[in-house]
């Protein structure tokens, strides 16, 4: 299994999927200088968990990869075309849960064109694949019908706007440009719609196929809000893929529908706006990814020595130990190299001089977290300090090394440092604070003493050790410092 690959195949579906946008950008004609803001509105770490995470990357890029697909040979209007849409519907209802909605977005565009007899075969096609899905469907534990109006048409418009989470208030800001979105669309579809009026108005090309895209993604966000908005408004990294081409989509119409946006003031605000978006999108999320990265590169060297990992909480591992374990022993499962050997880590603590730091605290965080059947009270534990070691260079991981004192077995977790402000970053150039940040779930190590110290380990393999003079305490059900 080459996570790696995974993640470079959905690369290549997000630039496929930015292509079709361009492609219908390039039917309407109009100078390539207004495409330039595009590039900044979508390719940005807002939906880091599509592109830098496997799992979610392949369902959500190939499911849009085939949609996208679709649309495009559905639009040729030729049969072979059209089967050629339907056998990507098919591949998309089998790709994520939401694939089956491919087939609606396909009727609307054949309603748009007002082929009819393609739209009836098309709800033919969704009903046969409906019943092969549902045959062995089963209900997800988070599915709930919403507790108010006011909660689903807030989910369904931050579903739509949230690339507007990077503010203060994100589910208000996501909502009020969601709506300025939708309101936008439905402009355009009653444009589209007059071809059933004696008068049709005037249609740019390329309009239906984004038109069309912008439908999936609507009927998509309606039942995302219908089923889970009963926890909050449903902002999530893995979802902003749609709020990203939704942003793009909606930028477009207005280009090709109003005067006002080709003004070349308006043009140079839209485009100094759009960069400073990327840039910040940047700033928020790098260390985010940054501590993704380290996270699972420590889990490559805890499950290699100890069949453990703290990405995910303890239960995960447990219940899917049954499958786990004998996909390591058979060879199924497989990780690459670690970026640190287990002989290394115990040499590190036997030689790291130890760096005295009266910084180092401890934090609880009281977390209450919506289930179905009520709230889940969880605590977390933070291990950090704002002083000690100095600053990591930007592209270095960090690592918090652990030591059982009675066992001697060593684990790694993540431990990249909190930001410093955008003031100190702009006048000092440096994104990191000095130190490091570590998150503990309650029950992640067993009872015990732990020594503790600070693995630096840069690009070109080269490691840095700072061994911490003070140990943690594990009880089994919480952690303090000795």
């Amino acid at each position: 299994m080459n996570f790696r690959f995974y993640i470079f195949l959905v690369s290549v579906n997000v630039i496929y999927i930015f292509y079709f946008i361009y492609l219908n950008f390039k039917k309407a004609k109009l100078p390539l200088y207004y495409f330039v803001p595009v590039p900044f509105l979508f390719f940005h770490p807002l939906y880091h968990e599509v592109s830098s995470w496997a799992l979610t990357g392949m369902q959500h890029t190939y499911l849009t990869a085939f949609l996208v697909t679709a649309i495009t040979l559905a639009s040729r209007g030729t049969s072979a075309a059209f089967y050629g849409a339907m056998v990507c519907c098919f591949l998309a209802t089998f790709t994520h849960g939401n694939g089956i909605l491919s087939f609606p977005a396909i009727i609307f565009l054949f309603l748009c064109y007002k082929d009819f007899r393609k739209a009836i075969l098309t709800a033919i096609f969704m009903i046969i694949c409906l019943a092969i899905y549902l045959a062995g469907y089963e209900s997800g534990q988070a599915v709930n019908l919403p507790k108010s109006a006011a909660l689903f048409f807030s989910s369904l418009f931050g579903f739509v706007g949230s690339e507007m989470s990077l503010w203060m208030e994100p589910e208000f800001f996501s909502a009020i440009w969601g709506a300025a979105i939708i309101g936008c669309m439905a402009l355009v579809t009653i444009r589209v719609a007059s071809v059933y009026f004696p008068k049709p108005a005037d249609i740019r090309p390329g309009t239906i196929e984004l038109l069309t895209l912008f439908a999936f993604i609507f009927i998509s966000s309606t039942v995302v809000a219908l089923f889970r908005s009963w926890a909050g408004t449903t902002i999530a990294s893995r979802f902003q893929l749609y709020a990203a081409l939704s942003t793009v989509i909606f930028y477009l119409f207005l280009l090709y529908y109003t005067d006002f946006m080709k003004k070349k003031w308006v043009y140079v605000t839209v485009l100094t706006l759009s960069i400073c978006y990327w840039t910040y999108s940047h700033y928020r999320f790098t260390n985010v990814v940054a501590a993704k990265r380290t996270t699972y590169l420590a889990d490559i060297y805890n499950w290699r020595n100890t069949r453990n990992m703290f990405s995910v909480e303890k239960s995960i591992v447990q219940y899917g130990n049954f499958y786990l374990l004998p996909a390591w022993e058979k060879g199924f499962f497989s990780l690459p190299e670690p970026v640190v050997t287990k002989d290394e880590v115990n040499a590190l603590f036997e030689s790291g001089k130890v760096a005295p730091d009266s910084t180092l605290y401890l934090e609880t965080w009281d977390i209450h977290r919506i289930v179905r059947d009520g709230e889940e009270e969880l605590t977390y534990y933070f291990v950090s300090s704002n002083a000690s070691p100095q600053r990591k260079d930007f592209f270095d991981d960090r690592f918090l090394a652990l030591k059982n004192d009675s066992t001697g077995v060593t684990y790694l977790l993540n431990a990249t440092p909190k930001v410093e402000a955008r003031a100190n970053i702009v006048t000092s150039g440096h994104y990191y604070k000095n130190g490091f940040n570590t998150q503990l779930r309650y029950d992640d190590f067993a009872p015990g003493v732990y020594s503790m110290g600070i693995l630096d380990v840069s690009g070109s393999g080269r490691k840095s050790f700072y061994r911490l003079d003070r140990s943690l305490v594990s009880t089994g059900n919480g952690y303090a410092l000795r």
